[in-house]
């Protein structure tokens, strides 16, 4: 089958169009022909080194959508054609989400067609991993009505879908962070009450600044962020830590700060999750495929490119130029 993936850790160049063997499903697991695949900063983690090649090929991808294609042993409940989103998660070597097929555990494989209509397949491209994780996080931090939300990388796929989720939950106000200046003009900016420059500190890292502290962060940014986050939360004010795009040092947090600042701090990782705890996954997913269906949940797809351009979308994904979800277009 076509695919992309990597034989050695490298830059975006490292990815190249390969014919690999199609999977097949084990016991358990769902074979799914994938329409559209989700670019996430997980798999630009994987080409930079963190999966063991050995010299083999590698085909990342960590969400789909798509139809069911067969199953293995022990599932049931789905047929041919059906159409699902499914989360990859347990990808190794060439069962990956850029490809023709991949392979998903059945628990993590989520239908389309719901109460409230059907998701269509190119939204439901984000519902595995940016939907799911922007429910996560906002679980994750006990967001409550009535609070202030502050999202950094505000208009990727997961900042995007976080303020709405947030909304819908009862937040306050919802303001966010940007890497550079011209996304402050973006037509996405008006999804939130307020936006800054990420290194205007003065902006919003100041607890007795314009907007008085946060009662939630989410911080996908780590390093200097995750620091000055920290000192702009309210009394009982939590941030939510969910990546590490820049390669930077741990940050070291005083657990002694921590009690007496009433402030606190939160790890978010859908992998782990996806492995401990599933059906946590599961519940959000189709729970965001029903507000999906009916429209009171959008997603930001950004560019849409052909498989063959995974490359281009790990370079917009690492420069931090993209807005949106990026996505992958297999389906003719």
């Amino acid at each position: 089958m076509r695919a992309v993936g990597f034989t050695s850790p490298g830059g975006p160049e490292a990815l190249r169009v390969m014919d690999v063997p199609r999977p097949a499903p084990g016991p358990g697991q769902v074979l799914v022909e994938v329409a559209y695949a989700g670019v996430n900063f997980a798999e630009v983690y994987r080409r930079r080194g963190w999966a063991r090649t050995n010299g083999e090929a590698v085909v990342p991808g960590l969400e789909v959508s798509g139809t069911v294609a067969g199953w293995g042993a022990g599932v049931d409940g789905l047929s041919v054609g059906d159409p699902v989103a499914a989360l990859t998660h347990d990808q190794a070597g060439a069962s990956g989400g850029y490809a023709q097929f991949a392979v998903a555990p059945e628990e993590l494989v989520y239908p389309l067609r719901t109460p409230a209509g059907e998701v269509d397949l190119l939204a439901a491209a984000a519902l595995p991993c940016t939907v799911t994780t922007a429910y996560g996080l906002l679980a994750a931090g006990r967001l409550a009505p009535g609070e202030d939300v502050l999202i950094h990388a505000a208009l990727g796929g997961v900042g995007g879908t976080a303020a709405r989720v947030a909304r819908l939950l009862g937040a306050r106000r919802v303001l966010g962070t940007v890497g550079t200046a011209a996304k402050l003009d973006r037509p996405e900016a008006a999804l939130y009450d307020r936006l800054y420059l990420r290194e205007d500190l003065d902006g919003w890292a100041r607890p007795d600044g314009p907007d008085g502290g946060f009662d939630l962060i989410l911080d996908s940014i780590a390093g200097p962020t995750t620091e000055a986050s920290l000192r702009a939360l309210r009394t009982l004010g939590r941030v939510v830590v969910y990546g590490n795009p820049g390669g930077h040092g741990d940050t070291r947090l005083s657990a002694q700060e921590l009690w007496l600042s009433s402030r606190a701090v939160v790890g978010y990782n859908l992998g782990e999750i996806a492995v401990r705890a599933p059906h946590l996954l599961r519940e959000q997913a189709l729970a965001a495929a029903g507000l999906l269906a009916d429209r009171r949940l959008t997603v930001d797809i950004g560019e849409v490119l052909p498989l063959e351009a995974a490359w281009e979308a790990h370079r917009l994904l690492e420069s931090g130029a993209s807005v949106g979800k990026l996505v992958l277009r297999l389906a003719n």
